[in-house]
């Protein structure tokens, strides 16, 4: 819901770009300066300008659509809807963004969250002529030295790579993960303004940041994000993850996708092909395992329990990112037992 501002909310504030002395605001603008610079060197004019006008056309697409079907009523729901629909033309990097307000519930206003999920699983997709392009230029090897097959329809779609399933020369059933074309400029041009933005609302008022430095978190934000243009990090991930699932004798309640170096690079991973249905499904999940709620406790102990024993978490727990495996009707005979010791672990060292 929104909230108001109290009246008194407009007088100056102290802190303000109006009450520090004339030395101290010179260093800050220079400092802001060298900034802008650098985040400008980083992405190159011709990116800038290009990124500047695929804005503007975006923003003025959708205002038109606004124009041509104005709303009965002004409300947050039609606002969220605007806005989501604004994230998708602007690209990658805004429904990244998006995705974050979907899966954020405690952070943003419900009809925004409910909205931007549709930003979760799909996104415009790259052909697979340029697919094809991309994954032999990577593995510097024609596609049929490494794959038997590879479908031609992505599996799926997010804002910086697409999924394929395929096979191969193994045997094996895999699915490769692509990185979609001119995404790392995209994104650190995109990033740069809004870390930029941020730097300059500090600049304007240093007390915006009294509940934490809105620059820090858009310096980690883009940080992050720019980390997952390196699928080898990823495939890193993935090995750490399967070791401390061994490690802790998980591997019966959960798995995670064995990856394949040898068709695998910084713009390209390979990994096993897992099948199954998202968590939130209800029906589905009931044709694998009888006890639906045991399977729903267990996934949630396992992510307790890599918070406190494994290198890294998952942040972004959401559907689109857990899956309900066919396999599990086959361990669930056992799982009670499996998932009470699993509970015990994830308990056991926290402090209420």
């Amino acid at each position: 819901a929104a909230v108001r501002r109290p009246a008194t909310a407009t007088r100056p504030v102290e802190g303000s770009i109006l009450d520090r002395p004339p030395q101290v605001l010179a260093e800050d603008a220079m400092k802001l300066l060298k900034e802008v610079a650098e985040v400008a060197a980083s992405t190159g004019p011709e990116v800038g300008l290009r990124r500047g006008l695929q804005a503007a056309q975006a923003a003025a697409a959708t205002a038109a659509e606004v124009a041509q079907k104005p709303p009965a009523e002004l409300d947050e729901a039609f606002v969220a809807k605007v806005l989501r629909k604004l994230f998708e033309r602007l690209g990658s990097t805004y429904v990244k963004l998006g995705q974050f307000i979907a899966s954020s519930p405690t952070v943003f206003p419900a009809p925004y969250v409910k909205e931007f999920q549709r930003c979760l699983d799909s996104t415009s997709t790259v052909s697979f002529v340029e697919v094809k392009r991309i994954i032999e230029r990577e593995l510097g090897q024609p596609l049929r030295n490494v794959f038997a097959y590879v479908d031609p329809t992505p599996l799926a779609s997010a804002s910086i790579a697409q999924v394929h399933t395929g096979r191969l020369r193994d045997g094996s059933e895999v699915v490769v993960k692509v990185q979609k074309p001119g995404i790392e400029e995209v994104l650190k041009t995109d990033l740069g303004v809004v870390y930029l933005a941020a730097r300059i609302l500090e600049f304007i008022n240093p007390d915006l940041n009294i509940r934490g430095s809105l620059a820090d978190i858009a310096s980690d934000l883009r940080q992050s994000m720019l980390g997952e243009l390196d699928f080898r990090e990823e495939q890193k991930n993935l090995d750490v993850y399967r070791d401390f699932l061994e490690e802790n004798g998980l591997t019966a309640i959960a798995v995670a996708p064995k990856p394949y170096p040898e068709a695998s690079s910084k713009r390209v991973l390979t990994m096993e092909r897992l099948s199954g249905v998202p968590l939130v499904d209800l029906e589905g999940i009931k044709k694998y395992t009888k006890d639906p709620e045991l399977t729903l406790v267990n996934a949630l102990n396992v992510w307790a329990l890599s918070v406190q024993k494994c290198e890294f978490f998952h942040a972004d727990v959401h559907a689109g990112n857990l899956l309900v495996l066919e396999a599990c009707i086959w361990w669930h005979s056992h799982a009670h037992l499996l998932g009470e010791k699993l509970l015990e672990r994830a308990t056991s060292d926290l402090s209420l």
